[in-house]
């Protein structure tokens, strides 16, 4: 999964990003790849003690200003998510910020649809149905209204998809500001829900100083100053929430790995996350459901039970499930 992260000048993005990586001298302006954290993950290894754990990870990049140049467009097209940060230091006019950042995508978006509408018409495509849908984006557009509120069926959303349109990518708006814990401004929550987007409270100066603590005092700290995780955790389940992705393991001697998958998936989508040639030989699926295993972490005893459920392809994997493929190659 990649996160575009991107703000006008001073807004403590790279602040952000330097603290996401670990370490005041982080690069920007290059890829960062951070493993996800996953308590679950943590306790299977504990019980397994397998040669590795493999968390998810998520790739981060930081779009230096000015943000919506050609070049970093390009790079904000290829996220998945896009990532807003806000200075709310001074309180200041967040509001009016967001509406000028959303503005931008929305342009971008319009002139994009305006010139392939064009096309379409030139080619004598006017009445075709991507012609039609086109038409409909820019009458939603002019209102200042950005595309991902706007409902689409699995149809339209194919027809998009190759367009990487921005005003439609999921959307998290960072608020950087001091709080104990930090509490976002309801004017800006407004605005940021009205736009179909997720607002999140946090302090990009304190996070880089909680990387100079030791990890195993982090969480009693944060807890000490009103959070219950740090701003990276929230960012990362924020971003996980608004994909719509949930978490599926597979444990082993070797490794014990999480799988980050959409919602609504099938054991069959499952198995071709891990190896096409599992998809392809598919037979059944083991699954233990993530809360009777951490109650009974004994395989051994959860078969002598028969809490192993044997599950076909059409089964749609719950987060947290632990799932062995059996197939044939």
């Amino acid at each position: 999964m990649k996160i575009a992260l991107a703000g006008k000048p001073g807004c403590g993005r790279s602040t952000l990003f330097r603290a996401l990586a670990g370490s005041p001298d982080a690069e920007t302006g290059k890829p960062l790849t951070v493993k996800v954290p996953d308590h679950r993950l943590d306790f299977l290894k504990e019980i397994h003690n397998p040669e590795k754990k493999i968390n998810a990870t998520v790739v981060f990049f930081d779009i230096p200003s000015p943000a919506f140049s050609s070049k970093n467009l390009t790079l904000i097209r290829n996220a998945a998510v896009l990532t807003v940060v806000l200075d709310n230091y001074a309180l200041g006019d967040t509001v009016n910020d967001f509406n000028e950042i959303e503005s931008e995508l929305i342009l971008n978006d319009m002139a994009l649809c305006e010139k392939r509408l064009a096309r379409l018409i030139k080619e004598s495509k006017g009445k075709s149905r991507e012609a039609v849908l086109l038409g409909n984006l820019q009458r939603h557009m002019e209102s200042g209204s950005p595309l991902r509120i706007l409902e689409l069926d699995k149809g339209e959303v194919a027809i998009l998809t190759p367009y990487a349109l921005l005003s439609l990518k999921p959307l998290i708006v960072v608020s950087n500001r001091m709080g104990d814990p930090i509490t976002p401004d309801e004017e800006l929550s407004a605005a940021v829900s009205e736009h179909g987007g997720t607002l999140l409270g946090i302090d990009a100066g304190f996070e880089l100083e909680l990387t100079e603590i030791d990890e195993s005092e982090q969480a009693p700290f944060l807890e000490s100053m009103g959070y219950s995780s740090s701003g990276l955790s929230r960012l990362i389940s924020a971003s996980y929430s608004t994909l719509d992705l949930i978490v599926f393991f597979t444990i082993g001697k070797d490794e014990t790995r999480a799988w980050p998958i959409r919602r609504g998936s099938t054991a069959l989508d499952a198995a071709g996350a891990i190896h096409s040639d599992l998809a392809r030989g598919f037979i059944r699926a083991v699954v233990i459901p993530w809360e009777l295993y951490h109650e009974y972490p004994d395989r051994t005893l959860l078969k002598e039970k028969g809490e192993l459920r044997i599950e076909g392809r059409d089964y749609t994997v719950r987060d947290g499930d632990l799932i062995e493929i059996r197939f044939n190659v």
